[in-house]
């Protein structure tokens, strides 16, 4: 007869692999979860990139959008510039020889050369504001009387108000060229009356840039004068009207402003002529 002991003996072994098997049931069951939630996490990883990468093509394509926004917004107001500078008896001439230079006045004094493309572009908005002010005053073959001198010299303000509702380094520069380059270094310009360097350093630059070319030109109300008149006329001013580093700086470069000046003179020559066709530039 089996003892007690013999049947405990017997029995021990059935429980513990009834035991061992769940252990392995629960060991596979961990395994496929792990597994599992690998996946998952895999699977995750890909929808997260996914996403990614279209985030980035929505910010490339939002940010393409912009900047062509803000090319046709520069456009437009580079059209607005030239109409209110036809108003004054120019065509577009006298834009682009400021912007020429006011980039190398700020390249002679030792501007970065990224502030000097943006002073070739910002310059030319100079007299925007000019949009602002009635023909018949700005054409006028005569003397201003008072009320509309007053008048004139708000299209500094006007500019600078229609420039300030653009936002990007250029335009920010433009407006504050359009409001700072009728202001003289020694405080008697207009309109706030800015004195030496709180008149902004673009400012500066233009200011001379816009008195040497407009005395050089003929206008509405006056004759050229000759390029030598206008240097001495300048040199005169040094600290008056004029920032005598900006002064100092422009003399020495006379010569190849006035090059530059005559070169654009002569491209718009050709470009106003109906025959002319193809690569004009060239013969340059």
């Amino acid at each position: 007869m089996p003892t007690q002991h013999s049947d405990l003996y017997h029995s021990g072994p059935f429980e513990l692999g009834g035991c061992g098997n769940d252990l392995v049931l629960g060991r596979d069951e961990l395994s496929r979860r792990l597994e599992r939630e690998q996946r998952e996490k895999a699977d995750a990883q890909i929808h997260l990139a996914r996403l990614s990468s279209e985030a980035q093509q929505l910010r490339a394509q939002r940010d393409e959008a912009l900047r062509a926004l803000d090319m046709a917004n520069q456009n437009a107001v580079f059209q607005l510039a030239k109409a209110a500078e036809e108003k004054d008896g120019e065509a577009g001439q006298h834009m682009r020889r400021i912007g020429v230079i006011a980039g190398m006045i700020a390249e002679a004094i030792g501007c970065s050369e990224h502030f000097c493309e943006l002073i070739c572009d910002a310059a030319q908005l100079h007299d925007i504001g000019k949009i602002g002010i009635h023909e018949s005053i700005l054409s006028k073959p005569g003397a201003l009387t008072i009320d509309e001198w007053k008048l004139v010299r708000e299209h500094s303000r006007i500019g600078a108000g229609i420039l300030s509702a653009f936002k990007s380094p250029m335009m920010d520069l433009a407006a504050e060229i359009s409001m700072s380059h009728h202001e003289h270094y020694s405080g008697a310009g207009y309109p706030l009356g800015l004195v030496g360097e709180a008149i902004p350093l673009a400012g500066r630059i233009v200011g001379l840039a816009d008195f040497f070319d407009s005395l050089t030109m003929d206008r509405c109300y006056r004759k050229a004068v000759s390029d030598d008149q206008a240097l001495a006329m300048i040199a005169e001013r040094r600290g008056e009207q004029f920032d005598p580093r900006i002064v100092d700086a422009f003399l020495c470069i006379a010569d190849q402003v006035i090059l530059a000046r005559d070169s654009i003179n002569e491209i718009e020559a050709i470009c106003d002529l109906p025959d002319i066709h193809g690569d004009w530039w060239m013969a340059f």
